[in-house]
């Protein structure tokens, strides 16, 4: 009995931490850049970034194009 209720807690706490795990993420469109600012217009609602937080950026890649 104890052993199912470590193992059921353990299942929980790892739950949780998981969750937190995971970051928010949405495609966006650059609207205007002043110097180092730039100003970003997103498909998706905003939640999940909040003013001043950090963001990383990637860059869709296009794929290259094999042939003769």
């Amino acid at each position: 009995m104890k052993r199912a209720i470590c193992i059921i807690c353990v299942l929980i706490v790892t739950g949780y931490g998981v969750r937190s795990v995971f970051a928010a993420s949405s495609r966006c469109t650059v609207v205007k850049i002043e110097g180092t600012r730039m100003v970003i217009e997103c498909e998706k609602k905003t939640k999940g970034f909040s003013e001043g937080s950090k963001i990383k950026i990637k860059l869709d890649k296009k794929k290259a194009v094999e042939g003769c």
